[in-house]
């Protein structure tokens, strides 16, 4: 076997890599077929996750640390005397990453607090979480992407192709290059906006509520009535109508398309046209 062969094999294993003991770590990790788009899983429990597409063929994984601060530390002390005792801070940095048929899986450690910088190839499909401590930041990505953060903002720019992205406590920004047609998305926050800009070639139809922020739009939306929820044979009470209400603005944009949906409660909801 020569060595343009051995390296394709070697690329096409699974790649696992466990870092430690250091505060900041940067991995490269080799692609089976960087010809061909990827996908990028990963969900951590603390820390940022920043994403930028390039036009390299490989993943590159930065890892930072946070130090330990008072507010977020947890003792395990009990009632033991500490007195006179200086605490050392342990800062040390394990994540792992690993390859396999294009996808590139991403793990931290439960402990402490791991903000992650990772460059991708433009064409690169995204499954990403965060729930504490942390923001969610994506640029200049061509793929699919389903994006959650329960405690910090989502922002991604100047992407293309088709998003779910829901952020409980923060808000969502979105900017749209270009939007894979005939694909539904779908956007949610409790307590943040939700700002989304399409181009305004855009054809979808648009699905959207907000129970105590406003709804703005500067596309022609061609508003449609909404109908009640009916159920029937509720079985505590025979065969009556069960009827909810509920205050969806639907309508269709350039002639409408695959459905946009977009559910906030306590944010606005803010459909730009670019």
């Amino acid at each position: 076997m020569n060595l343009k062969n051995t390296n394709i094999v070697l690329a096409s294993i699974l790649f696992l890599l466990t870092i430690n003991l250091k505060a900041q770590e940067t991995v490269t990790i080799p692609l089976s077929n960087p010809l061909k788009p990827g996908l990028l899983k990963m969900g951590i429990i603390n820390g940022s996750i920043k994403i930028i597409g390039t036009s390299g063929k490989e993943v590159i994984v930065k890892g930072t640390k946070r130090k330990d601060d008072k507010q977020h530390r947890r003792h395990r002390v009990g009632k033991s005397n500490t007195n006179g005792l200086k605490r050392i801070s342990n800062n040390s940095l394990e994540f792992s990453a690993e390859e396999y048929d294009n996808t590139v899986r991403v793990r931290s450690s439960v402990h402490g607090t791991t903000d992650f910088e990772i460059q991708v190839p433009k064409n690169f499909s995204l499954k990403i979480s965060t729930i504490n401590r942390g923001e969610i930041y994506v640029e200049n990505i061509n793929g699919t992407m389903d994006v959650s953060n329960t405690n910090g903002k989502i922002t991604l720019k100047d992407i293309s192709g088709s998003v779910s992205a829901d952020a409980l406590n923060r808000n969502i920004v979105v900017n749209f290059i270009k939007v894979t047609p005939n694909v539904a998305m779908a956007f949610s926050s409790l307590n943040g906006d939700i700002d989304i800009t399409f181009p305004k070639t855009i054809k979808a139809d648009i699905k959207v509520k907000s129970d105590r922020g406003e709804i703005f739009t500067d596309f022609d939306l061609k508003t449609k009535p909404s109908s009640a929820k009916i159920t029937k044979g509720n079985h505590e009470k025979g065969n009556a109508y069960n009827v909810k209400v509920e205050k969806w603005i639907t309508g269709s944009i350039n002639g409408g398309g695959a459905e946009i949906l977009f559910k906030n409660f306590n944010g606005d909801v803010i459909i730009r046209a670019k």
